[in-house]
């Protein structure tokens, strides 16, 4: 017999990842399931989820990792229990707030600029 997916702990983290603004497709990601079934079990719930981008909304970013550093910055989000984008966003939204480009980038060491122009 299948495990259930949607359990009261999933159904949760569900309406936490939508108030935090997740796609169908990132919850399902996060809960192992597809993001149709995503979709009812909001409608079901009552739990409201983006249906694509406003105006304002700005298009989304794409960053290319080497398959080494993708594989550990997946497992850390993994860790945390978020999707991979919602990593990405959150460190990136708190670089450009606290305006610490340079910090993150000037240490001492050019090779993450290297690994950048190889991937």
């Amino acid at each position: 017999m299948r495990e259930r997916i949607f359990t009261a702990d999933t159904i949760l983290r569900i309406r936490q990842m939508a108030a935090e603004g997740s796609s169908s497709f990132e919850i399902a990601e996060s809960i192992g399931s597809t993001p149709a079934s995503v979709r009812v079990m909001c409608c079901q719930h009552k739990i409201k989820i983006g249906r694509g981008r406003s105006a304002g909304t700005p298009l989304p970013l794409v960053a290319h990792l080497p398959g080494a550093l993708s594989a550990e910055f997946r497992r850390k989000a993994e860790e945390l229990q978020i999707p991979a984008s919602v990593l990405a966003t959150k460190l990136l939204s708190a670089i450009v707030i606290s305006n610490i480009y340079e910090a993150v980038l000037d240490d001492g060491d050019e090779s993450h600029l290297a690994l950048a122009a190889a991937a």
